[in-house]
């Protein structure tokens, strides 16, 4: 995180104000709902130092197609469909039971009570997955989950989630 912000800070603070356009954009604040209070963070220009609420904020010409190129979904979150959870499932090995612990917060007897049901480890997987979407609710969109399982933590190969982000 501290290495992107760096690189945003050294392209200027008209890409810093693109950043911040697409953090306040509703489908990632309805993702990331943490990310909430940057809506109403003001944008200070250096010459002044004050808050300049007239000047329109946007990215820059060479910033906004990267934004766009980035932008998870247009339609706003849509929640985990099954389908996508078994690829999901699929592609998490042995340390099934660490992911739920810790990337997904699922205490440990919730665990031990999939493995005494299931007997397939993708179907143990798929149910620890399950379980996931069925506490988050409204939450339980593609886009978290992948947020969730892309941690150091995790150490999922990206190319192995990164369908949860694809339309």
């Amino acid at each position: 995180m501290t290495d992107l912000l760096d690189h945003i800070i050294q392209r200027g603070p008209e890409a810093a104000r693109g950043l911040l356009e697409l953090l306040k954009d509703q489908a990632l604040q309805e993702t990331f709902p943490m990310l909430r209070f940057i809506k109403d963070v003001q944008v200070n220009t250096l010459s002044s130092g004050k808050s300049n609420p007239s000047r329109k904020i946007g990215p820059s010409p060479d910033l906004q197609e990267s934004i766009l190129s980035k932008q998870i979904c247009t339609k706003g979150p849509s929640l985990v469909k099954e389908k996508q959870l078994m690829v999901v499932a699929r592609a998490i090995g042995r340390s099934w039971r660490e992911i739920g612990r810790l990337a997904l917060d699922i205490p440990s007897v919730k665990l031990e009570q999939i493995e005494e049901d299931h007997m397939l480890h993708v179907e143990r997987v798929f149910a620890m997955l399950g379980l996931w979407r069925t506490s988050q609710r409204e939450k339980a969109t593609a886009a978290h989950l992948h947020s969730l399982l892309s941690q150091k933590d995790c150490a999922l190969p990206p190319e192995s989630i990164d369908s949860l982000l694809e339309d």
